[in-house]
């Protein structure tokens, strides 16, 4: 069920009916999609935040943008961009706890919809009946030449299923009580004479078919009513609930989201867009979930990507988090300063700041200033640079 037709569901004035008003009412579904709601809030956050971080691509320490860096960064498959290709890649992590990137002949990365492992202890695991978009690979894949991670959300999603399911009681009978509140109810009286008349049954249908069925349903309307019927409005004894069973809904599904949140390790503040201590929120997201999954992917893509002797001689794939919070460059201006007196390359401090590099030879040249060079330079007076 999409989420957008429980809530259009949920406030839908209620319809009129035959003989008793209740029953013309929709009532509010028992088990509510709150928990859908709040989980994919949350992972859509974490995977969008990761999708624009760039993976950087180190070879004996140089950083290079060569095949591997365009694969990752620009275009990993020709129906995907990068972006679209990494926020699926978290995504399904998240959701699933498992995903699998295989990488065909002619380069292409795919991330499988489906697949079968067979693991082993000592030996590679092996993937076989592989799909996407609708088409099976019959090869088999070995472990050493796809890209496999695994997260335990499987168990956190449990769990959460569990914390919602007393939201979903909760939530539903606040917005019953809303739908009663914002309902028509009342009490019809019908005199004897009248019930006793042979065309009783036919005035009475056309009273609650027509007449009232219109009344209930009208912002604004005018009730006729035969001699011998009385109906007195039970609406108002529950005036300026509305507001009320409003909030109710509101707050309980603040609180589910914000369940959802501490479940991924997102501070709730962050998740719901409250301005105070956003700095605070924006740090302590960065340390327990979006660098934690980067550490996971950087090492992944390096130990398939990369020979053992080619990762002690400092080649690596590293995910640059640096670029996922704003910062403003006159405010970094002092500390931009400080990284270039203490041997930070302008280039290098642009790229940290979300710049691009320059082609000025002098860009790439380190300069440190007298306070951090060697003590036997500073006693000569002397002021050093690094090429």
């Amino acid at each position: 069920m999409k989420i957008i037709d429980w809530l259009q569901g949920l406030f839908r004035p209620p319809e009129a009916g035959i003989y008793h008003p209740d029953s013309y009412r929709r009532q509010a579904e028992e088990h509510a999609a709150i928990d859908a709601f709040a989980l994919f809030t949350a992972v859509h956050r974490i995977s969008t935040l990761l999708s624009g971080c760039e993976f950087r691509t180190l070879r004996s320490g140089s950083e290079l943008h060569g095949a591997e860096w365009v694969s990752l960064n620009i275009r990993p498959n020709r129906n995907q961009n990068a972006a679209e290709w990494k926020q699926e890649l978290i995504s399904r992590l998240l959701l699933s706890g498992e995903v699998l990137c295989i990488q065909l002949r002619d380069g292409q990365r795919l991330i499988a919809e489906s697949f079968c492992r067979e693991e082993f202890a000592a030996a590679q695991d092996r993937f076989t009946q592989v799909t996407r978009a609708g088409c099976t690979f019959q090869q088999e894949f070995l472990a050493g030449d796809v890209l496999y991670l695994r997260s335990p959300v499987n168990a956190r999603a449990v769990w959460m299923q569990t914390i919602m399911g007393e939201y979903e009681k909760l939530l539903g009978s606040a917005a019953k009580r809303f739908t009663e509140a914002d309902g028509e109810r009342g009490i019809l009286k019908i005199s004897a004479v009248e019930r006793g008349k042979a065309d009783f049954t036919e005035k009475f249908n056309t009273l609650m078919n027509d007449y009232f069925k219109g009344y209930f349903a009208s912002k604004n309307a005018v009730l006729p009513l035969f001699d011998g019927y009385d109906y007195t409005s039970q609406s108002g004894s529950k005036a300026g609930t509305y507001t009320n069973d409003l909030s109710a809904v509101k707050t309980l599904a603040d609180e589910a989201i914000s369940r959802a949140a501490q479940v991924f390790g997102i501070p709730p503040s962050y998740i719901r867009g409250d301005a105070a201590g956003i700095s605070d929120a924006q740090a302590a997201m960065m340390t327990s979930c979006i660098k934690p999954l980067a550490a996971q992917l950087s090492a992944e893509l390096t130990g398939k990507l990369f020979l053992p002797e080619e990762i002690a001689a400092g080649s690596c794939i590293s995910v640059d988090t640096g670029r996922i919070l704003h910062h403003d460059l006159i405010g970094s201006a002092a500390g931009a300063d400080k990284l270039l007196g203490a041997g930070w390359t302008l280039n290098e401090v642009r790229t940290a700041l979300g710049e691009h590099p320059v082609t000025d030879p002098d860009a790439n040249r380190r300069f440190i200033t007298r306070n951090y060079g060697e003590i036997a330079d500073i006693a000569e007076g002397g002021e050093t640079y690094a090429q």
